[in-house]
């Protein structure tokens, strides 16, 4: 009994429209305008962090994670924003890792039961499962990464070993231009590493599905070929949304690979308030 009465309380949740939010109503109806709501179980959506109830009966709704990690004991997990000029998203937000605020884009772990074999279409949205194969979408990465200046870390395992790989920007151009990659500078500008060398020649080249061949290889669609989508640049050597996870320097079979970015800027917060 007290379990309904809980969750009856979360559904009559009143949103209060605030800085940086279009949104109203309770958290029934707020999740049905969560454009990838879909990709999560109802477990995972019970599980959404920030739209549980605080002690001071507010929750905060953010552009992406980063300013969410300034306050104390934020778990790692799902979490509700709200990218400017977008609907909002479900995201999962690391917690933890540099003092948290990182959005996980994709995730690829070797054995995964998702397969990473995709339409155009389907590399636009939400897929898969975070804890397992996952791909955030392109048309959402590109809307978080145009608010502002965005870091990316690549995290590369294969048996005890991780590799971090970071760039200091990471954007995603929009649908017009095929969702192009565009990556900055090595951070460790004077140590880059034959791990950056091999990413940077994705750098600046199209999105390529199955049915969308945006690669530059004469010989056939290197999506089709490896058994995923990416910013393939004629089949280079950094393979991640596939079957089998390649980042030539370090592994040709990884265990897997996740792609982090947050802002080098906070963000506002749009403050959620509960009825007493």
């Amino acid at each position: 009994m007290a379990s309904l009465k809980i969750l009856g309380s979360l559904l009559l949740t009143i949103f209060v429209i605030g800085k940086c939010s279009a949104m109203s109503g309770d958290i029934s109806n707020f999740l049905e305008g969560v454009v990838n709501a879909h990709a999560f179980s109802t477990e995972q959506k019970l599980e959404i962090q920030n739209l549980k109830n605080s002690k001071n009966g507010r929750v905060r709704l953010q552009q992406d994670c980063r300013p969410l990690s300034r306050f104390v004991n934020q778990p790692s997990g799902i979490y509700a924003i709200k990218p400017k000029n977008s609907s909002p998203l479900l995201v999962y937000c690391d917690m933890e890792t540099e003092n948290g605020g990182w959005i996980l884009v994709q995730r690829v772990v070797k054995g995964g039961t998702i397969s990473f074999q995709k339409t155009w279409s389907e590399y636009e949205k939400t897929f898969g499962d975070i804890n397992s194969n996952y791909w955030l979408g392109n048309s959402y990465v590109h809307n978080i990464t145009q608010q502002e200046r965005y870091e990316v870390k690549f995290v590369i395992e294969h048996g005890k070993n991780a590799v971090n790989i970071k760039f200091d920007s990471f954007n995603v151009e929009g649908s017009e231009n095929n969702y192009k990659l565009r990556l900055g500078a090595p951070v460790n500008i004077h140590n880059v590493s034959d791990y950056h060398r091999e990413l940077l020649q994705n750098d600046n080249m199209m999105f390529s599905t199955q049915d969308k061949d945006n690669d530059g290889n004469l010989d056939g669609n290197c999506a089709v070929s490896y058994g995923g989508g990416w910013w393939f640049n004629n089949c280079t050597s950094v393979i991640v949304n596939s079957q089998l996870i390649r980042w030539e320097s370090i592994c040709s079979d990884c265990d897997s690979v996740s792609i982090l970015i947050r802002p080098t800027t906070q963000n506002c917060v749009t403050n959620l308030k509960t009825p007493k």
